[in-house]
């Protein structure tokens, strides 16, 4: 029963530091856009629009918890549910680190390639080859 409390204790301190993180960031980029604003005035009532990919990763990651929720209370009810478990966490998140790599890598490319067009200027840009 000790391990049922140290993998709750664990994810309620990632949430936590993950809320801290976001939090401090999303300061830094209120401050930086205050900053900005005050220099050039914006129109008023403009909404920024939700990339696609966020909304599929929050319609996924909803469902994805909502699951590790029934699992976990499976895992209580009956341990030798312990490894199915394990492998509904375990390769997800694999997947979506790989991906979520393989997908910021690709965009780092194209903003160094316009970030720098003279050092660039003869390198083609090429997502589908790109090695690490």
């Amino acid at each position: 029963m000790g391990y049922v409390f140290a993998v709750a204790a664990g994810l309620i301190g990632g949430i936590a530091a993950l809320a801290l993180i976001e939090r401090r960031q999303y300061r830094k980029r209120r401050h930086a856009r205050s900053r900005a604003t005050q220099t050039v005035k914006e129109e008023k009532g403009t909404a920024r629009k939700i990339e696609f990919s966020k909304l599929v990763l929050s319609a996924v990651l909803l469902t994805y918890f909502a699951g590790f929720g029934l699992g976990f209370w499976a895992v209580l009810v009956d341990l030798s549910q312990l490894g199915v478990f394990l492998a509904y966490v375990g390769t997800p998140t694999a997947t979506v680190i790989g991906f979520y790599s393989w997908k910021a890598k690709a965009e780092n490319v194209v903003k160094i390639k316009k970030a720098n067009p003279s050092e660039t200027e003869g390198l083609p840009v090429d997502l589908n080859n790109i090695q690490p």
